[in-house]
């Protein structure tokens, strides 16, 4: 069955206008009501980014103040890793005694007993010194070793023989040179008891470096920010 529209022309063309409008407004509306959702949301996620700054913003200060509380860690790090490497410096350069006692005693003959033994460090090989032009220069008018003891034999010429054995033994050891025999007499006039008081001077060898001092400690005020 067709259906007839019994409206005038004018008035079906009106109509046709006002469905138009109407369904201009419906548009206009939804076009309202998405840009107001989209605002809407714009305006969460900047409020919300807004909150993440201040929150972040606030750690920063925070990491700020807690970093200025420890840069005075940071100045004793530096200052330890320093005095480590002078310590080390120091030890490597270090008369050890009882390390030039145990050589000498491995190295005297089986005729041969000290009485006395003198050490004394240079000035140039102590830690700090300054006096650099003394490193491997030979210091003969000095004494910085001295060993005075006796030495017998089956005649007095072994007895001798003993004072330049040790003083040969003595020539081993790396840490002296300079090795002179100051004094060799006759302690004994019984041929029976050939004896010899000697007196042996000698210079330590001098260090390739100057032995260092460990550097000053830098001035550190401990305390975080407020």
């Amino acid at each position: 069955m067709t259906r007839i529209n019994l409206l005038p022309p004018e008035e079906r063309s009106r109509a046709a206008r006002e469905q138009g409008l109407l369904l201009a407004i419906v548009g206009l509306v939804v076009l309202v009501v998405a840009l107001g959702a989209v605002y809407f949301m714009s305006y969460r996620q900047v409020s919300d980014k807004k909150v993440q700054l201040d929150t972040i913003s606030g750690q920063v200060d925070v990491a700020n103040v807690q970093l200025a509380a420890l840069k005075p860690y940071a100045a004793l790090q530096v200052q330890r890793q320093a005095m480590d490497v002078t310590a080390a410096q120091i030890l490597n350069s270090r008369v050890i005694m009882s390390n030039v006692l145990e050589e000498v005693g491995l190295l005297i003959p089986s005729g041969v007993s000290l009485t006395q033994m003198n050490v004394t460090v240079p000035a140039y090989m102590v830690a700090g010194s300054t006096d650099a032009s003394a490193l491997g220069v030979t210091t003969a008018l000095g004494t910085d070793l001295t060993l005075v003891g006796d030495a017998t034999g089956s005649t007095l010429y072994d007895a001798h023989v003993q004072v330049a054995t040790l003083m040969t033994q003595l020539g081993l050891m790396p840490q002296i040179m300079n090795i002179r025999l100051t004094s060799a007499n006759a302690s004994s006039t019984e041929l029976s008891k050939p004896d010899v008081q000697f007196s042996i001077a000698a210079n330590l060898r001098p260090f390739a470096t100057t032995p260092p001092l460990a550097p000053a400690a830098p001035s550190i005020t401990m305390g975080g920010g407020q």
